[in-house]
């Protein structure tokens, strides 16, 4: 079975921070795999940027391209998601895409605060937008780090959650 791990927030909201702490590196190659920590024995092809970054037709090609260089050891992509639903970036269609038809299971991890708790996901209204894209491959999942401790102590809750869930959908 073939995963996409899909880290959802809005514009600067961390998650392309998450995936460097999941993975303890800012960089990452085509046609290579990572590993998430040592405890999952799988590795990840990863793309770091997000629809909101480079719009939503560039992403798509950036996804295909990652998933079309996969090694055969690296097949599960995690990437990061906004859930915009502008016209020219809409998370439905993105997911829609061929570029994601080759995966079974399409999991979306939302993130339920701005990494500065400046701003909360109203996860209700997310929930529901994703559930009128008609895509029965999505599973969603939120992280909820809480608010209480520092930047640095939620960051690492934050990790440490998405790292279980990733963990518990792999079945390691």
């Amino acid at each position: 079975m073939r995963r996409a791990f899909l880290i959802v927030g809005f514009n600067n909201w961390g998650k392309t921070t998450l995936v460097y702490d999941l993975f303890r590196k800012q960089r990452f190659l085509v046609g290579y795999g990572y590993r998430l920590q040592p405890d999952v024995g799988r590795r990840f092809t990863v793309e770091s940027h997000s629809n909101d970054d480079v719009g939503d037709d560039r992403y798509i090609t950036l996804i295909n391209r990652r998933v079309s260089a996969a090694p055969p050891d690296a097949q599960d992509l995690i990437s990061v998601l906004c859930p915009s639903r502008e016209t020219t970036n809409d998370a439905c269609r993105i997911l829609g895409s061929p570029a994601f038809q080759l995966f079974d299971e399409i999991h979306l991890l939302l993130l339920r605060y701005k990494w500065d708790l400046h701003a909360e996901l109203h996860i209700k209204d997310i929930e529901a937008y994703f559930g009128r894209c008609g895509n029965p491959r999505l599973r969603l999942h939120v992280i909820d780090e809480g608010v209480g401790g520092s930047d640095q102590e939620r960051g690492q809750r934050r990790c440490s959650l998405a790292h279980d869930i990733i963990r518990s959908v792999l079945g390691e």
